[in-house]
This record gives C-alpha cells, sequence and structure tokens, in this order.
C-alpha cells in the first residue's frame, strides 16, 4: 500500500482507531486500579579487593577488570539456599523457597563493583527489610566462599553503601507505563482494524478502484448532493453548482472520449439498484441539451420506471405504446425543455426483457437519431436482470455507473462481463454520490457561475441543430 492509501485509510477510519486508542487507555486504568501494589527497597553494596591495595598501572587495570568480572557472578548468587534460609531465619518469614526467591533479586552494572539488591512485598516495611536482610546474608556468603582454605582472611570486602528504606510509592503497577503501553497497543489495533477492513472491504471508494475494477476510464465523479432531491436537474438548481459541474464534465469527457466513433446512443445502466442511474441519465441528457444540442431521454427502466414521476411528466403513455402501435412516436414524445425530448416508458409489460430485446425498439431508436442529436437511454441494472444488456447491446454505447462506498468491485466486474457477453460497448464508468471532500482531491470540487458555453456538433454545427430542432419541434407539436 501506498503512503496516500494510508492517509485515506486515517482519515476514512480515525474513529475507529480513536475508539481503539480509548479502549487500550481505558483497560490499561483498569488493570493498574485493580493489580495489586508491590513495593521495592533497594541495597547498594560496595566490593573491593582484601589487600594492600591493586598496584599502579596494568596491574590495577587488570586487577579492576577481573573483579568486575567476580561481581557479575556474585550477583548471579542471590538465591543460593543459603541467602534464602537465612533471610527467613532472620525475619522469621513463613514462606518457602520458592516465594522468597520470587522476592529477591541482584544486579551488578557493567563497569562498576556495585551489587544492587532488590526486594519486593506487598508491604514497603517487609519490603525493605527483606532488601537488608537479603544483602547481610549475601555478604556473609560471598565472604565465606571467597575465603581461602589456608585462611581466615576473605580475598574481598563488602559493605552496605545505601541501605533500604521503607518505599513511598510502589514499584508497580506504574500508571504512566500501563497507560503508555495501552495506547501503543490501542494505537495498533485501530490501525490493524483500520488496515484490515481497509483490505477486506471491496466497496468502490474512489476513481482509482472503479478503473481497476473495469478496465476502463472513469468519466466522471458525480458529488453527493443532500438537495438532489428536491433538485433532480443540477443545472436547475443554479449557476453555483458544484453537481452541475460534474455534469458538465461528464459531458465533455464523453464527447472527447472517441472522436472517430462518437456515440448517439448512449445507455446508462448500473450493476445494481439504487445507484443513481437514473439521476445521471436526467442529468447527462441535460447538459447536452444545455449544449444546444437536441437530446431525447428515453426510459427503458420497464421494471420501475422514474423519469416522468421524477421530471413532473404525464407517464401513462411512453416507450411501450409506441411498441403495441397504441400512439405513434411523435405523440408520444414530451418536451421537458430547450432541446430536451423525454419518451417515458409507457405501461409495464408483462416480458420487458422480451420487449427490449425486440426488432422494434431498434427501430424506435433510429426514428429517434432522425429527430436529435442524442438519444439518452436510462435502463435497468445489469446483474438483477437481462433488461439492461438487451438495451446496451442496441447503443452505441454504455456508461456504468457506480455508487460511492456502496458498489463492490465484484458487482462492477460482474457487469462489465455481462456487457462483454451481449458485445456491448463500454464508454466509461461514472462514480456517483462523491462525498465533497473526496471529490476535491480529483479537482472535481471546483465550479464556475458562469453557463457553460454551446459545443459544437459532429453533425453540421449549429446550424444543423436548428434545422433539426425545427424538426423534432414540429413532430412534437
Amino acid at each position: 500500500m501506498t503512503l496516500s492509501s494510508y492517509l485515506r485509510i486515517f482519515r476514512e477510519r480515525w474513529k475507529v482507531i480513536a475508539l481503539s486508542v480509548l479502549l487500550g487507555i481505558g483497560i490499561a486504568a483498569v488493570i493498574t486500579a485493580l493489580s495489586s501494589k508491590v513495593y521495592q527497597g533497594n541495597v547498594q553494596i560496595f566490593v573491593s579487593f582484601n589487600s594492600e591495595g591493586p598496584g599502579t598501572g596494568a596491574d590495577a587495570y587488570a586487577q579492576n577488570a577481573a573483579l568486575q568480572q567476580e561481581v557479575a557472578t556474585f550477583a548471579s548468587l542471590i538465591d543460593t539456599p543459603d541467602i534464602i534460609h537465612g533471610i527467613q531465619t532472620d525475619l522469621n518469614l513463613a514462606l518457602s523457597d520458592s516465594q522468597m526467591r520470587s522476592k529477591i533479586s541482584a544486579e551488578a552494572p557493567t563497569t562498576q563493583t556495585l551489587v544492587l539488591v532488590h526486594a519486593t512485598d506487598g508491604n514497603p516495611t517487609t519490603a525493605a527489610a527483606i532488601a537488608n536482610s537479603a544483602a547481610n546474608q549475601f555478604i556473609k556468603y560471598i565472604q565465606k566462599v571467597k575465603t581461602p582454605l589456608d585462611s581466615t582472611k576473605p580475598t574481598v570486602q563488602l559493605f552496605v553503601t545505601q541501605p533500604a528504606t521503607a518505599p513511598s510509592s510502589p514499584a508497580s503497577p506504574d500508571p504512566v507505563i500501563n497507560i503508555a503501553i495501552g495506547v501503543v497497543l490501542g494505537l495498533l489495533l485501530g490501525v490493524g482494524l483500520a488496515v484490515g477492513r481497509d483490505v477486506l472491504d471491496n466497496r468502490i471508494k474512489d476513481a482509482d478502484d472503479l478503473a481497476k475494477a473495469t478496465g476502463k476510464p472513469t468519466m466522471g465523479l458525480i458529488v453527493e448532493d443532500p438537495k438532489a432531491g428536491r433538485h433532480p436537474i443540477a443545472t436547475r438548481a443554479g449557476t453555483r453548482n458544484a453537481r452541475a459541474e460534474n455534469f458538465r464534465q461528464l459531458r465533455a469527457n464523453l464527447q472527447f472520449a472517441n472522436v472517430d466513433e462518437h456515440p448517439r446512443v448512449i445507455a446508462i445502466t448500473s450493476s445494481i439498484p439504487s445507484e443513481g442511474k437514473t439521476m445521471v441519465a436526467m442529468n447527462l441528457a441535460s447538459t447536452l441539451a444545455e449544449a444546444g444540442f437536441t437530446v431525447c431521454l428515453v426510459d427503458a427502466d420497464l421494471r420501475r420506471p422514474t423519469i416522468a414521476k421524477v421530471m413532473g411528466l404525464a407517464g401513462p403513455v411512453g416507450l411501450t405504446s409506441v411498441l403495441i402501435h397504441q400512439i405513434d412516436l411523435d405523440d408520444a414524445l414530451q418536451k421537458a425543455g430547450s432541446n430536451l425530448y423525454v419518451l417515458s416508458s409507457g405501461p409495464t409489460p408483462p416480458n420487458p426483457s422480451e420487449v427490449l430485446a425486440s426488432s422494434y425498439v431498434r427501430d424506435i431508436v433510429h426514428q429517434l437519431l432522425d429527430r436529435v442529436d442524442y438519444v439518452v437511454i436510462d435502463t435497468a441494472p445489469l446483474l438483477p436482470v437481462a433488461d439492461g444488456s438487451e438495451v446496451a447491446a442496441l447503443a452505441d454505447g454504455t456508461l456504468l455507473v457506480a455508487s460511492h462506498n456502496m458498489t463492490t468491485d465484484v458487482q462492477v466486474k460482474r457487469a462489465v462481463t455481462t456487457l462483454a457477453r451481449v458485445d456491448a460497448r463500454l464508454l466509461g464508468v461514472v462514480l456517483n454520490r462523491v462525498p465533497v471532500r473526496r471529490a476535491g482531491e480529483y479537482g472535481y470540487a471546483y465550479y464556475r457561475a458562469e453557463p457553460t458555453a454551446p459545443a459544437s456538433s459532429k453533425h453540421g454545427g449549429r446550424r444543423g441543430r436548428a434545422s433539426r430542432d425545427e424538426k423534432a419541434d414540429a413532430s412534437v407539436n
């Protein structure tokens, strides 16, 4: 994973990390409060040769080095039976040998001729008493073992330089250390959970994820807008609207995606329901019309048609009405704005897949192309039913819509496979409902106030579009 990936995880999962740190602190505080207090008594013993003196020069250095090695050996003898039994007798302690050994320890600091004796107990006075007794028994024992057989004088001398006193505070538990450990462990746990969740979470989170899953370019990112329900057509929600600019960017990317084979019939679909494909279809048609193109928006989602209701148009007649020759195509078209016409779904048939797979639908699309520059078709999701793939097969190109942090890469890959089976041309993908803070990473947070300048048409420029508009108006009226 890259550094940017980790930064994204920290931004998105900071609550998990923070809660883990707080949990670590809480557990450390509880353990500290419940742990028994242990006090430690400490004694410092100085060790020296019992001789006239170490001499000078090399001899003194060699003797001092030899004594340091001996002192390290002395410290390891603190738990010998003689010392243990001596402490038990001295203090009249009813403790077993193993219990006594667990209470005492010794260490010899490097480059020094010192032995530090430590003793622990739940009572500070007892801890100091055990430490002092252990030091006395230790001195007796070392002097005994360091006395030659032919002499009564030991070769080393040991002196208590710092006797133990009753400690005022416990050696353990240490609240500062415990809480620091809790913070570190909580942070590690939080980061582990955040990274693990991110790795296991295969929902689409950014444009790179979507492009990687589909193998196609991301044509547009549409920001999340809580006002979208009240203003479904973004270009009608005011000039300074970031979402409207997103759709204008989508329009521009679509127009320049393939100049040689410019798609005029564009199907809009998604992997699963509720990804916002219908909203994308309506706004793409609206922005194309805003640029001066004549556009027909077709509601081919025959199972859950919503365009007529959302745009406030009549819904009883539409595509299926034309298919059964109940009404002429010109009479079924409804004008929804300048240069924008809508062919609603009409009555819901019992067999939508078979209806959309018929040659009659293709004929209607060809008739629409004689009237308008673009035909934008909203169709059903690809995975639940076959309707979407049927429409995608007759379109010049298809846009696949995915919803941020909802659609999974598995669903997207299955949708791409479904389109490939019917030889549908996937133009690209659109990531919908992107949080504004994430959209800003890609530069989509910028919006401009002035209306977009009309784009030039591939089919004869403004003059060609004007004559086509007049033809469409005449056929509707």
